[in-house]
């Protein structure tokens, strides 16, 4: 029978299995108020929310609103709110990459170059496989825009993205060498399967997964101007703790993340996935990735086998910008739980795990201690000494730099205060000393992740600066050339 088939089948099982109230038999009063008084701090005037179902078998237990999706309009959250759900879509495209593998259409061994050749050819080849589990060694887009002089809630499309990733002169480790989370290797996964569908990532998402399975609240955020019917607005605090819109509709290519669905969708497809009547898709999609010594990562396709109190978990986290999603299945009781938060300041996942305590008491083993090492006797070591350069001293450093591989430029110069540098036609920031010929810079940035980064600048045998080696998080190496001749202002 073929996948799509088995789809529509479990999709009439599954796709009447939420309504707005929880069916017929399920747990109520006592029960409800329970897990409520989880969600209390929540359920409060002037608040985002969090949305919370609750499965047993594929039936839905419970399924609630609490707080506000938007609070311009008093528009409350419910169990069919759609929520940037963000990393919680990579186990979707990695689900489309396996029914276009059992298609035929691609094989997850296929390098990377066969679909993207505007890619880099690296000494190893990157494969499907690698970006799957994380193993590509491909540097993260999130941290080479912002370095690369790009502001809040900047547009990243997808011509962008494979812009700068065929720039990167080599990965960070060699394919299968190491496992490192990567964002960028779920975007290109993503593209790679459009061209060689044919189809966006949307498209086959829909037509493949949130179709069949009546998962009428789901999309692929492929649109900015787009309408979403029942979409949540995402906030978070500011320095002085007042709540704040967090915009992220610039950001419209899927991969990564970008999905936008409901609480009550999320466990249509956990039910399809892990229930009694397993696709051809769950063996793969379970199979937890290896590094090329055999080492296994703790990784499987978009999903993360884990373990609480004694009971084993799969399932995944989401944070993007305003929002969090936890979708966590307990294996053997078959309960699964998904919170979705609209507040960047929240915890789903030890809501859930508030929930899961509620639900499985008779089941769950001890709980677990958060033991600290006892440190009382360890010397702390000690900072090297900051350096004090001169303005003389610092001037130096002043000039103009390029990276091929961000395709920017960084302008430093000695103000007032110091040494500043401009990243493109950004602020100047602060370029503080930390060591001989070594400094770090903050990006002041709410949405991206770059922050901080060191510089270590090179030297020829006169003793003139040349240009620096940046890294940044887990970007490592990103190599700076002084422009001669270029003054700075």
């Amino acid at each position: 029978m073929r996948d799509e088939v088995l789809l529509a089948v479990l999709a009439l099982a599954v796709g009447c299995a939420g309504p707005e109230e929880p069916p017929a038999g399920a747990e109520t009063g006592a029960d409800n108020a329970a897990v409520d008084a989880i969600f209390a701090s929540w359920d409060e005037p002037d608040s985002p929310g969090c949305a919370l179902a609750v499965a047993r078998d594929g039936e839905f237990v419970y399924t609630r609103g609490y707080g506000y999706a938007n609070l311009d309009y008093d528009i409350p959250v419910t169990p069919q709110t759609v929520f940037d759900v963000a990393s919680v879509t990579k186990q979707f495209v990695a689900a489309v990459a396996n029914l276009l593998a059992l298609d035929g259409t691609v094989s997850l061994d296929d390098g990377v170059r066969e679909w993207l050749p505007e890619l880099p050819e690296y000494a190893s080849a990157i494969t499907l496989r690698h970006l799957i589990h994380h193993t590509g060694g491909l540097r993260d887009y999130l941290n080479l825009f912002p370095l690369a002089g790009a502001g809040d809630y900047y547009s990243v499309s997808r011509e962008q993205l494979l812009a700068m990733m065929s720039r990167q002169r080599a990965p960070v480790f060699a394919p299968g060498e190491r496992y490192a989370y990567s964002n960028t290797g779920y975007m290109l996964l993503a593209h790679g399967l459009e061209r060689a569908a044919g189809k966006s990532l949307g498209a086959l998402a829909h037509e493949r997964i949130f179709e069949p399975l009546g998962m009428d609240g789901s999309l692929m955020y492929e649109n900015r101007e787009e309408i979403i019917p029942r979409r949540a607005t995402g906030y978070h605090r500011d320095d002085e703790g007042e709540l704040r819109i967090v915009h992220n509709y610039n950001f419209e290519i899927a991969g990564d993340g970008q999905l936008y669905t409901t609480v009550e969708d999320l466990l249509r497809w956990d039910d399809y996935l892990h229930g009694a009547d397993r696709p051809a898709i769950y063996d793969s999609m379970l199979t937890e990735g290896t590094l090329n010594d055999g080492e296994p990562i703790g990784y499987a396709h978009g999903i993360t086998p884990g373990e609480y109190r004694g009971l084993r978990t799969v399932g995944h986290s989401g944070h993007s910008w305003g929002f969090l999603t936890e979708l966590r299945r307990y294996v053997e009781p078959r309960l699964s739980i998904a919170v979705s938060c609209n507040a960047e300041f929240g915890a789903p996942g030890e809501l859930a795990r508030r929930v899961a305590d509620h639900y499985l008491a008779n089941q769950l083993g001890p709980e677990e201690s958060d033991d600290e090492e006892d440190d009382a006797g360890d010397e702390e070591e000690e900072s090297p000494p900051v350096p004090s350069l001169s303005p003389a001293e610092l001037a130096e450093f002043a000039g103009s730099f390029f990276s091929f591989e961000l395709d920017a430029t960084y302008r430093f110069a000695v103000g007032d205060d110091g040494l500043v540098v401009r990243v493109e036609q950004q602020p100047a920031l602060e370029v503080q000393p930390v060591a001989e010929n070594e400094f770090r810079v903050e990006f002041e940035s709410r949405g991206w992740a770059a922050s901080p980064a060191r510089l270590e600048f090179d030297r020829d045998a006169s003793g003139a600066v040349t240009g620096f080696s940046l890294s940044s998080g887990s970007e490592r190496g990103l190599v700076f050339e002084k422009q001669p001749g270029l003054e700075v202002r």
